[in-house]
């Protein structure tokens, strides 16, 4: 058996759900041979692959650091366009740039299944099914919604055999799009098997040298950051609550070395553990009450399966601003619109036990720790 992933390196939210289906299938299924390929990075560099690798990483995050403003906007007129329209742009900046690299593997690997996990992949893959070309024809082909929303050019993907979506809440946007929802899978967001695993807090507390006893606000500030977070955590020590901070700075050394001098000079009250680039952010969830960071799907979806509510900045691009309005909407998160307020919202999370209590449960009904399974079986061995 063949599998063909198709993923695209923006971010890494693709490409971490791309690896977690691949490891999956290649725990279950030992005889299958799994291949991912990345639509802009892989195959032959053209000048328009560049471009296209350009726009999906340093230009979006260009765009959402100066104009996140503007490009929230043309992000909502995208979602209004009508479905009729050719989308010529979405095409010729990343669809066309691919299509040769994707046709020759396609052609040369045969896969017996695909999965896609950007948009941009299903809908190169639906329009060689609708041009009619064998490889596409044969395979069993599923796309993936990594988001609490359908994205514009959904529409784009019905020629497709499954569309897994993190919860059956889209099913009336996914009808106007000219979805058959017998293709639908309420699936969820596949990520690594370490989130899925349940760990006890003073295993994980333990694990990291912290006592018991006090809760914990973890904050990772993600692949473009999280506004200003050391004003955040200053702003934390007007807090009534009595909390520790585990902050996660992955790659921002600039970040990690002002933090630490804040601490040194005695400028945090709160307790406060300064983390670098780290390998095991799933303990540091597990020791964790409450997350504040960037609410990207993947995101969401490993937060959620280690039962973590979120809270997340109001000024957020795109499908980030729509998976906050998601779930807050279903009491799963919460939000900080003002840095100068951050310690209210700390407040009302701490405070307020009930509260969190009421978000577990509906965390609970939200998240899919199975995806990954769920979606390696389906293309692995359900038949259409």
């Amino acid at each position: 058996m063949k599998i063909l992933i198709f993923t695209v390196s923006a971010g890494e939210g693709h490409n971490s759900m791309s690896r977690a289906v691949r490891d999956y299938i290649g725990g279950a299924y030992p005889d299958a041979e799994v291949r991912i390929y990345d639509l802009f990075k892989d195959g032959e560099q053209t000048k328009r692959k560049k471009r296209a690798v350009w726009l999906v990483n340093d230009g979006y995050f260009k765009l959402v650091k100066y104009a996140i403003g503007i490009a929230n906007r043309q992000y909502e007129r995208l979602k209004r366009r009508s479905a009729e329209k050719p989308a010529k742009t979405l095409r010729k900046n990343f669809i066309a740039p691919a299509r040769k690299g994707v046709e020759e593997i396609m052609d040369a690997f045969r896969p017996d299944s695909v999965f896609c996990a950007h948009t941009y992949a299903g809908i190169l893959m639906a329009d060689l099914r609708r041009e009619g070309n064998e490889s596409a024809m044969r395979a069993r082909i599923a796309t993936v919604v990594s988001d609490y929303d359908v994205a514009p050019y959904t529409e784009l993907l019905t020629g497709l055999d499954y569309i897994i979506t993190p919860t059956d809440d889209f099913d009336g946007v996914l009808l106007e799009s000219g979805f058959d929802l017998s293709k639908r899978r309420s699936y969820g967001i596949p990520v690594q098997r370490k989130f899925s695993q349940y760990m006890e807090k003073s295993e994980a507390l333990r694990t990291l040298g912290l006592k018991e006893g006090k809760k914990t606000l973890m904050i990772m500030s993600g692949s473009i950051g999280f506004g200003n977070i050391a004003k955040t955590i200053l702003n934390f020590n007007k807090c009534r609550s009595d909390f520790r901070i585990l902050c996660v700075c992955a790659r921002n050394k600039k970040l990690k070395e002002k933090l630490e001098k804040l601490q040194a000079r005695g400028r945090l009250k709160k307790e406060i553990h300064i983390f670098g680039y780290v390998n095991n952010v799933e303990v540091l969830m597990s020791a964790s009450d409450v997350l504040l960071g960037k609410i990207g799907g993947v995101a969401i979806a490993e937060a959620f399966n280690k039962y973590l509510p979120i809270i997340a900045d109001k000024k957020l691009p795109f499908q980030e601003y729509d998976n906050m309005v998601f779930l807050r909407a279903r009491n799963a998160c919460d939000y900080i619109s003002c840095k100068r307020k951050a310690y209210l919202v700390a407040d009302r999370f701490f405070g307020d036990e009930a509260r969190l209590v009421a978000m577990l449960k509906e965390i609970e009904v939200l998240r899919r720790p199975d995806a990954s399974k769920d979606i390696g079986d389906l293309i692995c061995h359900e038949r259409a």
